[in-house]
């Protein structure tokens, strides 16, 4: 069985970056509108119970 020798293969680190840079980023932008969400929530409800406690 003879062996040919390797010979140039594809540099594919610059695709995996970008691809894995887009992969972060709208990761995160997920998790920022989610605790965007959450916060308004967060920011109603208590206002809510404040308006509520200020009114009695």
């Amino acid at each position: 069985m003879r062996h040919r020798p390797i010979g140039r293969v594809e540099d594919y680190t610059v695709p995996f970056l970008v691809s894995a840079g887009f992969t972060l980023f709208f990761g995160f932008m997920i998790v920022a509108a989610l605790w965007g969400w959450g916060a308004v929530l967060l920011v109603s409800v208590t206002l809510d119970r404040l308006i509520a406690r200020l009114r009695r």
